[in-house]
């Protein structure tokens, strides 16, 4: 198979609770959030003998999660004992609880917690979202730095292979709406509050062109057909044209759930 990558969506957090909650800033999980990663590193990841690479959005409830379902490959002497905190890689609103901490708060948040995790990408700015900026909630924004999370993850699983790790298997640990826009699937894009993803899910992607080849300048991925069977799905991940749709879709229905249409944000947005 494949080098793959494993996509999960952050355990419950306490801005996931109810409505008016997406006021709290930066939260991290609640005690249910908390049991949910314990159920899926004792189910889906029980086994975390291939898990090369932990890689994670820089937000409270993203590290948290990914420090409680990869106890085991953090701490093992052949794999990378370092979760990589990636910037590109944090939700897409404006609210609150998509904002990130200050770096040196950060810091002293994964310290106290005793998080394993790498700060060395997470710059001054990275929790600012202004319009035009590269972290704008605006369509635009987000598909490019989705598409840059794309090629530093293909770059990251390149590395392991050329090493030798031939059937690496990558974690990432992100969020609900941003899940879509990396992975451009967009059915059931709604079926919960601004995602079709729900708390704690694991999905499995493979790169839809060869990973050695830059033919695919966009770093395509594809979901496995295992993973779909996996939550009931038994056709293949829709196409481009198919998902242009489902796009437009997702759009009105999370207008409809009262939250922020990227492509109605920021549309001056010029890279």
């Amino acid at each position: 198979m494949p080098p793959t990558i494993h996509c999960i969506r952050h355990g419950q957090g306490f801005h996931n609770v109810g409505a008016g909650c997406y006021t709290i800033p930066d939260p991290r999980l609640t005690p249910a959030g908390e049991s949910q990663c314990e159920s899926l590193r004792k189910g889906a990841f029980f086994d975390q003998s291939k898990i090369s690479l932990v890689v994670s959005s820089p937000m409270r409830r993203t590290l948290q999660t990914a420090s409680l379902i990869f106890q085991t490959a953090l701490t093992s002497t052949r794999k990378s004992q370092r979760i990589i905190a990636l910037p590109d890689a944090q939700e897409t609103t404006t609210d609150p609880s998509d904002i990130g901490s200050d770096p040196d708060m950060l810091r002293l948040i994964v310290k106290k917690e005793n998080w394993p995790v790498d700060l060395s990408l997470v710059h001054d700015g990275w929790n600012h979202k202004k319009a035009g900026s590269r972290y704008s909630p605006s369509n635009d924004a987000i598909r490019a730095r989705a598409r840059d999370a794309q090629l530093f993850l293909r770059a990251k699983l390149r590395e392991l292979v050329a090493s030798g790790d031939d059937d690496a298997e990558l974690v990432l640990v992100t969020h609900g709406g941003f899940l879509h826009y990396l992975t451009d699937d967009w059915e059931d894009s709604y079926h919960h509050s601004g995602t079709g993803w729900y708390n704690c899910e694991t999905r499995a992607y493979v790169f839809e062109s060869d990973l050695r080849s830059d033919h695919d300048q966009e770093a395509w991925l594809v979901e496995t057909r295992e993973s779909r069977r996996r939550r009931g799905k038994d056709h293949p991940m829709y196409g481009k044209m198919d998902q242009m749709e489902l796009f437009t879709a997702a759009m009105e229905a999370w207008e409809d759930q009262g939250l922020q249409r990227p492509d109605q944000v920021d549309l001056g947005f010029e890279g």
